[in-house]
């Protein structure tokens, strides 16, 4: 497979996509505080940041409430200031963060990151965390007294009672940005309902600001020039599905490729099953204990059985399943939205790769709807401003100079322009760039639906967005507290995903598996079900 080379990564425009791990518990709260109740039961609720979109560059194509991103067939071409004043005070301000390139060393010299401090306004301290031991470090520092001024947590990396921490350490930031408070910061207003709502409260509270995702969960990553070729429709059905996927099999190829670890979420969702939870009144069931995911789960073991999915699947990582379908081995597999910008930048165009449309009838499942969060170290009401201005500034909207600045860089520096005005990447960012100093992780603008260079492959993908935003089902546990999912659902969960493989890959019977969600239930299923009831009832109903 082709590497992520990082010039392209400037070609997305904010396309990306992100994995992690989850990790061991964390057995304590930082010394800093003792923590509360976390839920938002009998609490006054502050109200969610009220949204006000923010005026930039006109998309060739609007997005809308569903989740459907702008569409930029081209880059802006009269790039302005998004108009915000220097918001640092001259002090040192502390970040921790997620780094999923190289954490460069002596920062003196790099003049990326001296752009940064002279942009902000302070001089930043950065301690970036690679993605592999991320888990863990937050596990050590949050155990500690001392914490840096803006912390960032998501990624995927689940770090159980880190709601307890936040309380107990972070400044409480609903005076600032609830309701219409936040207008006082305009990039943060520009950030959807569907990511604050996804992050949700602490015990009623805003503590935190997070980094927009789109509403989108698992996508199916297929090659559709071979799905053309057998005349399969856009509009497909799961008898579709399963015929394609047989009549693709042949001379060592393979219709679909699952790995050990894979995530089943598409194909439940085009069946019909709830995501993740089934919600009857305030009532929640979960979806592991439904018809529909429960035949998505047989199916999927039948065309393994068949032969009509990849052999060896496994025992492979999702990196090398990407592998096989880049080499045209395997006609679908399961990823994140994201993976068509790497695709479309980075492989060999052999074929036309596209998302697959949910089977008729299917009710695609959503994902959080953002990629991680901030939140802050308690501090004096003039500090806690000036923090959430630095987050304004890098929230800056796609076609600002501002965006460019933390996306790009530094013009004639780290980019120059193209005939069309785009960027084009000098090879100065190969080492000053974006993904060893990741300060979008810390705050950033909604993505949108911009390829520089391969405008149709945008508009595809717009097409498809129309079709399958409207009919996303949300995670109805989004945003909500359960004292007994955070301490064990990384435990559960694991326990999910060993039931389903062994009726995929091993030959169990679907009654094994039903057996397995009982005993899930058992270990404590049932209790977070009952207070994620609670916590629904209290906040949603």
């Amino acid at each position: 497979m082709t590497s992520l080379n990082r010039r392209n990564l400037l070609r997305l425009g904010g396309v990306a996509a992100l994995a992690g791990t989850a990790g061991p518990a964390l057995v304590a709260c930082g010394g800093g505080g003792s923590a509360g109740d976390v839920s938002n039961q009998g609490k006054d609720l502050a109200p969610f940041p009220t949204f006000v979109p923010f005026a930039g560059p006109e998309p060739d194509m609007p997005g809308d409430e569903t989740g459907v991103q702008p569409l930029y067939l081209q880059y802006p071409q009269d790039v302005q200031s998004a108009g915000f004043d220097t918001p640092g005070d001259g002090s040192e301000v502390h970040i921790s963060m997620v780094t999923y390139g190289t954490p460069p060393g002596n920062l003196d010299g790099n003049q990326l990151y001296q752009a940064f401090n002279e942009a902000l306004g302070v001089t930043l301290k950065l301690t970036l965390i690679p993605a592999a031991t991320f888990t863990e470090k937050m596990s050590t520092m949050m155990t500690g007294n001392d914490f840096p001024d803006i912390i960032m947590f998501g990624g995927s990396n689940v770090v159980p009672r880190e709601q307890q921490f936040v309380q107990a350490n972070c400044a409480d930031l609903s005076d600032f940005i609830s309701g219409e408070n936040v207008k006082d910061y305009p990039a943060l207003a520009n950030i959807p309902p569907y990511s604050w709502e996804g992050l949700g409260r602490i015990g009623g509270r805003l503590y935190a600001i997070p980094t927009e995702r789109p509403v989108f969960g698992g996508c199916l990553m297929v090659n559709r020039t071979a799905l053309d070729d057998i005349g399969v429709p856009l509009d497909w059905t799961k008898e579709d599905y399963v015929s394609a996927m047989a009549e693709l099999t042949k001379n060592k190829k393979y219709g679909v490729g699952m790995t050990g670890d894979f995530n089943p979420d598409y194909w439940a969702g085009s069946f019909g099953a709830p995501n993740l939870w089934k919600v009857d009144g305030n009532s929640f069931t979960p979806t592991y204990a439904t018809d529909e995911y429960r035949e998505a789960i047989q199916m999927l073991a039948k065309l393994f059985s068949d032969g009509h999915a990849y052999p060896d699947g496994a025992n492979l990582p999702a990196t090398d399943m990407k592998t096989q379908f880049y080499n045209g081995t395997i006609n679908n597999y399961r990823d994140g939205w994201g993976a068509m910008g790497t695709y479309t930048f980075n492989m060999a165009k052999g074929f036309t790769a596209d998302f697959g449309n949910p089977f008729a009838g299917g009710k695609p499942w959503g994902g959080q709807g953002r990629y991680g969060y901030v939140a802050f170290k308690k501090a004096d009401d003039a500090r806690i401003k000036m923090l959430l201005g630095i987050c304004n500034y890098l929230a800056s909207p796609f076609g600002t100079r501002e965006f460019e600045l933390f996306n790009y860089g530094v013009e004639d520096l780290h980019f120059t322009r193209g005939d069309d005005g785009a960027p084009e990447q000098t090879e100065l960012w190969d080492t000053e760039n974006k993904t060893n100093i990741p300060m979008t992780y810390v705050a950033s603008a909604p993505l949108v639906l911009y390829y520089n260079g391969y405008p149709d492959e945008a508009e595809r993908i717009y097409e498809w967005e129309k079709q399958v935003a409207p009919i996303t089902q949300p995670d109805p546990t989004n945003g909500l507290r359960s004292q007994t999912w955070t301490e064990k659902g990384a435990e559960l969960e694991q326990a999910i995903r060993d039931a389903y493989g062994d009726v995929i890959f091993r030959g169990a019977d679907i009654a094994a598996f039903d057996e397995a969600v009982e005993g899930w239930m058992d270990r404590g299923g049932r209790q977070a079900a009952e207070e994620f009831q609670e916590e629904y009832e209290a906040t949603k109903s």
